[in-house]
């Protein structure tokens, strides 16, 4: 069993909280990602799980065994803790060959050389790397790289895979279908994973949960749709996704947004000053209507989409139009803007 118990774990360097009283469970066989900006504490938490540093307070467990603790000292060496490792820079080694690379943590363990064989050639084969044993780092691409780096993280069966953004030395599209391989061969093997990064895009594709952190504190953990259609606060909202901000005034029946002339009636729980989300794509544009009226400044074409910059009155509004009936908008054209969708958030953003 793999479930991950992190209890009220905090990491101080110094006066400075890396990691502020971090509370999670990852149950046996989620996918789990720490996303947020850098600096916010998430690789530091990743770390303390991986056993390369040690919580200033609080606890960590894998299944039922407690492998680190603030409070009474506890520590499992890195080696003991069964688990799996990718960093973000590969770390194979350019004097080894692939196979070298791979075999090495079972090498470590004095595994018998059958047994090394055998599940070193299935490792290859997980991460279609059959055939590319006897060549070496300088030989591969990146992304064959990374598929080294993760082979060597599986070799030896660990109930636990940590993977510290992987995929960010990578280009776009290879980014991309290396999301898809992880989380196929996350899958197969059923095992647990807890993956940081500052991709939204990443953790939004790959993740059965999400945690998002800010300055050390957890700000949402939650499923990627409820990150993504009902961020907790305004940090949430406006690290994941596109977004625009209104300043607001907020009644129990209405939202006033003064900068750009509009009130919505609708029913709130939170009054007083606040701001108004809107993402761009739950914003319809159109030549005629009622709703709100502004100038088009600039349009970009993005192939599957439209972005769209819209000012009105003081604010400039970014719309995006995925619907693929694209009108020909001048620019310097009035144009109108309906509001699909919106969050509103108490002006601290809390």
């Amino acid at each position: 069993m793999a479930e991950v118990i992190i209890q009220s774990v905090t990491k101080k360097f110094g006066e400075v909280k890396a990691v502020n009283d971090f509370s999670a469970t990852i149950a046996d066989g989620e996918f789990v990602s720490i996303l947020g900006p850098s600096g916010c504490g998430k690789t530091t938490m990743l770390r303390m799980v991986a056993g390369f540093e040690r919580p200033t307070e609080g606890d960590i467990y894998i299944g039922d065994k407690l492998i680190s603790s603030g409070q009474n000292g506890t520590f499992l060496p890195p080696e003991k803790r069964n688990i799996g490792m990718v960093f973000q820079s590969y770390a194979v080694w350019p004097h080894m060959t692939v196979f070298q690379n791979i075999a090495y943590p079972l090498k470590i363990q004095k595994v018998s050389k059958a047994e090394m064989t055998d599940r070193t050639n299935k490792a290859l084969e997980l991460v279609h790397l059959e055939g590319y044993g006897e060549r070496f780092p300088h030989q591969l691409s990146g992304g064959q790289q990374q598929r080294v780096a993760l082979a060597r993280a599986l070799v030896g069966e660990p109930r636990l895979l940590l993977l510290d953004e992987p995929l960010s030395n990578l280009d776009a599209k290879l980014r991309e279908s290396m999301r898809f391989e992880i989380k196929d061969l996350q899958k197969k093997l059923k095992i647990t994973v807890i993956y940081v990064t500052h991709d939204q895009a990443e953790a939004m594709a790959m993740s059965d949960r999400i945690i998002v952190m800010n300055q050390g504190i957890i700000q949402q953990n939650d499923k990627p749709q409820n990150i993504y259609e009902n961020p907790t606060n305004k940090i949430v909202a406006d690290f994941i996704g596109l977004v625009n901000f209104l300043p607001a005034e907020i009644t129990a029946g209405s939202i006033e947004m003064p900068t750009i002339g509009f009130t919505l009636r609708q029913a709130n729980s939170t009054t007083g000053k606040g701001l108004v989300a809107v993402r761009p794509e739950h914003i319809t544009i159109s030549k005629t209507g009622s709703g709100l009226s502004g100038t088009l400044l600039h349009k970009f074409y993005l192939g599957d989409s439209i972005d769209y910059r819209v000012k009105v009155k003081d604010e400039m509004i970014r719309v995006i139009d995925k619907s693929g009936s694209f009108e020909e908008y001048p620019d310097g054209e009035t144009v109108y803007l309906e509001f699909n969708k919106l969050m509103a958030f108490p002006q601290s953003g809390k």
